[in-house]
Parts: structure tokens; sequence; C-alpha cells
């Protein structure tokens, strides 16, 4: 017998296209971006597809998408190509991807915009790409301005794991907690169901010659992604994990009447309203009565039941360390103890009102938010996000905004009503050919694109590159 011939297939694989296109030619009609030669526009459109059918960022898979599209005699020289563009080619791919990501949000219906307060919200963090370095090598090809990151929880255990099988002593945790790699920092829009749109991005390394701090560029990111939602008519509260919680940082945005979340320690020194000398934050803390129970949402790793207490207080900072040259801003500062022991508690700093306990649950839920741009980067790194092999600066940075631009074309199609029989055939094609899950995801979304590739390229050829 021969084998049933499968028959869903992702018909509205059009919709897409002209989704991409709709986007595309806002941008290009802007004239923001100069003009860009058509064979660039259309190579970019092709490492977008890539990305999305075979979900990695190696230019060999990718170059097997795009060889029957171009003239080339073997997959390794479509790569090359690819290479070629990423390395050399004129093309302004960070305004382009902005003004391309600024338009995704004008596409967004405002129901599905997470909101506090009549405000969204934009998230930043930084992720890490640990990479094995070549060191200079006999032709010089190690990766371009390679830095030093943090090595992974994962990486570090399996080490001590290997170690400890072979009967060698452990290395210092100073030793072994640093890897070579870069600092990718990310800023973007909160949606419902805890999806994430990327706004803004930027590379940053150690040994960058030019970039010389992490601080500077996260400021720059976050300044990025707040502009393109003024743009858009859209008031913010930045929210961000303690790695962001920085005096100079914190009482930037608040004397500028930026609305802000951020997690800190609490072993900065403060001055708590109605007192003219510093104390420690967690002893400020520490004396205040407790508002009640609030739930502290950690994401993956579950939810716990605090009490809140609640100060208000002014912090300082000063670059120069003279007497009056200094910077203040007065804050809320809101701590979540929870009551299972042994359990670090939960500090974020405030420029909104915490004055009862359903304001405290407010700002409890907003830092929840948070957890949207790490489902982000756990479907990006799916895809490839950390395992790129291009090697100079400027093609990883061009691949990471490729990366960037599939996965906002991918929460477009899980948002916008016009693609619902794009979504129902994609459920379709993974009920018959893998797994859909409680619910459809991005990475469900791109999966389905995969698998419909494989069975029908000549038309997906036909629609994504005419």
């Amino acid at each position: 017998m021969s084998p049933m011939r499968v028959s869903v297939a992702l018909r509205a694989r059009s919709k897409l296209a002209a989704l991409l296109n709709c986007l595309m030619q806002v941008v290009c009609q802007s004239g923001s971006t100069g003009n860009i030669d058509r064979r660039n526009l259309r190579t970019w459109r092709q490492l977008v597809l890539g990305v999305l059918a075979k979900r990695s960022t190696r230019l060999l898979a990718l170059g097997q998408v795009i060889a029957s599209q171009r003239r080339v005699s073997s997959v390794k020289s479509a790569a090359m190509a690819l290479g070629y563009f990423l390395n050399k080619a004129k093309f302004p791919m960070r305004p382009f991807a902005t003004r391309l990501l600024e338009t995704a949000v004008r596409q967004l219906p405002p129901e599905r915009l997470v909101t506090y307060r009549g405000k969204v919200l934009l998230v930043i963090d930084p992720t890490e790409y640990e990479k094995r370095s070549r060191g200079r090598g006999k032709r010089g090809r190690q990766m371009q301005h390679i830095g030093r990151v943090r090595r992974s929880k994962a990486k570090r255990a399996r080490k001590r794991k290997d170690k400890a099988g072979k009967g060698k002593a452990p290395q210092t945790a100073q030793k072994v907690a640093t890897a070579f790699g870069y600092v990718d920092i990310w800023a973007g829009l909160v949606l419902k169901g805890k999806q994430f749109l990327p706004l803004a991005r930027q590379l940053f390394s150690s040994n960058h010659p030019k970039i010389k701090s992490q601080n500077r560029v996260e400021q720059a990111v976050l300044a990025q992604g707040l502009g393109v939602l003024r743009r858009v008519g859209l008031t913010a509260i930045a929210v961000a994990d303690r790695g962001l919680g920085r005096k100079e940082l914190i009482i930037g945005l608040a004397r500028k009447g930026q609305d802000l979340v951020f997690r800190i320690d609490a072993d900065i020194k403060v001055t708590p309203d109605g007192m003219s000398s510093d104390v420690l934050l967690a002893d400020a803390l520490a004396g205040q009565s407790w508002l009640g129970e609030v739930v502290w949402d950690r994401g993956e790793e579950g939810k716990l039941h605090c009490r809140a207490r609640v100060v208000r207080a002014k912090i300082r900072f000063s670059r120069s360390g003279r007497k009056d040259d200094y910077q203040e801003a007065t804050l809320n500062f809101l701590e979540l103890v929870p009551i299972e022991e042994h359990v670090e508690s939960l500090v974020v700093a405030t420029t909104l009102p915490v004055d009862s306990l359903a304001d405290a649950k407010g700002i409890a839920w907003v830092y929840a938010q948070r957890w949207a741009v790490e489902s982000g980067f756990e479907t990006m790194h799916a895809w490839g996000q950390d395992s790129f092999m291009v090697r100079t600066w400027k093609a990883i940075d061009r691949l990471l905004w490729i990366v960037a631009l599939a996965y906002a074309l991918m929460v477009l199609v899980l948002q916008d009503a016009k693609m619902a029989s794009f979504r129902k055939q994609a459920v379709a094609v993974l009920k018959c050919l893998s797994v859909v899950g409680r619910r459809l995801t991005v990475g469900k979304i791109a999966e389905a694109i995969g698998l419909d590739f494989n069975k029908h390229h000549r038309a997906w050829a036909s629609v994504w590159f005419r």
C-alpha cells in the first residue's frame, strides 16, 4: 500500500507574504531609510523566510531555503551569498528594522496591548550568548570583538559534574564564572498572553574598541524603545530586573517623568520621608507596617504568597563624589516578603503610587509581566539566536536583527484578526504532522511554516519572492 497522502497545508501563506509586504511598503514609502537596492531587499526577505522555515541562524541551513531562488550551483554558494549580504551589503539594517517594528506596533489592535493605569509596558532585559573562542587562530578568523560573559548556570553545573566524575578538584567559582561571548540588550512591548514584541536591541562586548559601557548601551536601547512608542502615541511604564536597577538610571528616568518599575537590591542608602539622615533601604522597609498579602508571580518558578510593605524615600547619586555634585529623586520602594522561609524577597523601585494593598498588587502584577521577554528569548534561542556562526560584528548584529524581525512577524500573525485563517490552518498542520500543545504560540506557528515549507517550497517561493 502507498502511504496516505497528507492533504493539510498552509494555503493562506499568501496572507503572510501580504502582511510582510504591507509593512515593507509603509517603511519604504516613508523615505526614512533612503533608497534600498531591490536585490538587497530581496535577500533580506529570503533571510526572514529562512529563519522561519528552518528555525536556525546557520547559513548553510538558510541557504537550503533560498538556493532554488538564486543563480547558484549549490547550497554552499547560497550560504556564501548570504554571508556577503550580512558582511558587506549596503543595507540600513538598524533604521529599516526600527521603522518596520514601529509599523508593526501601529498594526496591533489596541485591545491586545497590556496596560496599567492607561500606560503600556516596555520591558528591557539583556541576554548573553556564550561562544567558544578560537583565539587569534592562524588566519585571524576568530569572532570579532568577542568579550566575556557570565557562564550559564546549566553549563557551570555540567562542568562541575564532569570534573567530579573524573576525580578532579573543582575550580573556584571565580575561574568558571565567565566565558567568551556577547551581550545583547533587548527592549520590547508586552502584549496579552505574555507575548513580547521587540522594539529595539543592541549588541555589546567588553572588548569592543568603541562601545565602552554596557550601562550606556542599556540606556540607549531603553531610549530607542521609548522613542518608538512615543512616535505611535503610546505612553509606557519601563519594567526591568535588578541588572538595570542602578541609581543613576532610576534617578535619570524619574527626573524626566518616566514611570518605571525596576527591581533593585535593598543594600542601598535612602532618606525616608520625615527623616534627615540616610539609612539602608532594608532597614527602612523593616520599620514599615504590613499592607497585606500579595501573590508574586515568578513565571516558570511558580507563584509565592508574600506580605507587602512600602516606604517612600529619596535616593541620591553622585558621579564625582563631591558633596554638592549629586542628583536625587523620590520614589516608592515596595517589598514583597515571601511567607515561605529561605526565599529572597522582592524589592522594586517605582514612580507609581503605592498607597494601598490594591496598588501593591498592581505593582507586583506589572513586574510579573517582565517574564514576557524571557518567553521571547526562549523561543528565539530555539531558532538559533545564540547559535550563530558568523564572525564579524556587523554580520552578527544584522543576523540578530533578522531573528528579531522574524519573531515580530510571527507575533503579528498571532495577534492580527486578519490572520485567523492562517492560524487555523497552522493548527491543522500541527495536529497532523506535529503537536499543537495547549495553545498556539509564536514558536508553534514557525514550526507549522517549517513543516509546510518542506512539502510546498515552490508554493512558498511563488508568494514570497514575487
